[in-house]
Order: structure tokens, then sequence, then C-alpha cells
């Protein structure tokens, strides 16, 4: 059965993504380091934005990005990666910060019911204003777990995609994972399914 016909069946889904290729950069310069990517940068702290490529670039602070290929095409995001990580290529007033998240994806009619009984935000009046390709994100946590949350609307309903420290991934997931059957839900691909390789 494929994962669209299984996503149908539950009322809650998570779906781990990490194996996208993903950066982080801040400093005074990232800003000009984005652009030379062809990369749009949201114009506030907090806020995200999706270019044509479909790469999703967050901004958490003044000048810090988080920077995530979530289509088909990795490579853009893997050339800027290196770029950024090549101790030759350093430039003054650019800082790459690592990014080995865990990754994973929330949707369904009761996903914010799942938020809800692990995270003290109301995510409802995100999602009444939330979009495909911009809006605001929050900083929280789940279960004492540091996140960072995108609510992004879907054709049926809002998908939300969520960046956790991975030294907390199996608690965090296995914690999600029960909550989520107990809401009628289930996993499109487990924790691990999505992690790359070492």
């Amino acid at each position: 059965m494929s994962a669209a016909s299984n996503a149908g069946r539950f009322t809650v889904t998570l779906t781990d993504v990490s194996r996208r290729a993903r950066f982080g950069c801040k400093g005074p310069a990232a800003e000009n380091f984005l652009a030379a990517f062809g990369l749009p940068v949201p114009p506030s702290p907090n806020g995200w934005i999706r270019d044509t490529g479909g790469h999703l670039i967050a901004r958490l602070a003044t000048s810090e990005f988080l920077v995530e290929a979530t289509g088909h095409e990795q490579s853009h995001a893997t050339r800027a990666a290196d770029r950024l990580l090549d101790p030759s290529r350093r430039e003054r007033g650019l800082v790459p910060v690592l990014r080995q998240d865990l990754v994973f994806e929330l949707a369904g009619a009761s996903a914010n019911d799942l938020l809800r009984q692990t995270c003290n935000v109301n995510f409802t009046p995100l999602t009444r204003t939330a979009t495909g390709e911009t809006g605001s994100l929050v900083m929280t946590t789940m279960i004492g777990v540091g996140v960072t949350v995108v609510p992004q609307a879907g054709t049926h309903d809002t998908t939300f995609t969520i960046w956790a420290d991975p030294s907390f991934g199996h608690y965090l997931w296995q914690t999600l994972a029960d909550i989520a059957k107990g809401l009628g839900g289930g996993i499109l691909a487990g924790w691990g399914d999505g992690r790359a390789a070492p």
C-alpha cells in the first residue's frame, strides 16, 4: 500500500524526513551568502519562505538561517553546505552552523491535537494563516525537547515540519509515535528510516 493511501487511513501521521539536505549559517554576511546561491531571505526573524526550487529558508534570528531542500532536488543545498564548510573559503562575518537535526513531518486532522498534548504553544492561529510558500515559525519545546516548528498549508490540512536535537531523537520520536497511535494515527516513515547514512 502506498504512503498516500496509508495517510488517508490515519487521523495523524509522522514521517521522518531527516535525509533532506540542509545547512545553517549566521552572521552579518549570511544574507549575502544566501543571495549568492539564489536563495530568498524571509524579511523578519521567526519567519520562513520557500523558493520555486523547493528550498525552505527559515530565519531563526536577525542573522541566523536554516536552509533545507524539501523537494527532489537536493544538490543545490549540498553545494551550498560544502562551500560554507570549506575552511579555505571562509568569509568574514559568515559562520557555519552544523545542522544534524532529527526532522519529521506531522500531518492529518489530529495533528494539532497531538501538538496540544506535547507543546505549550497554541498553533491554531498560525494554521489559519499558513500558506505553502511563506509564514511564521515557532521555536519551543515538545515534551522537554527544544524544537523549531514550521506550519505549512497543504491541499487538505496543515503539515508541521519539526526540527529537533538528534540526541533526543529516540525519546521524542517514540513518545510522539505512542501519542499519535492513541489518536488513531500511524507512521509513514519511522525514526531512522529517514536518517542520513553515517
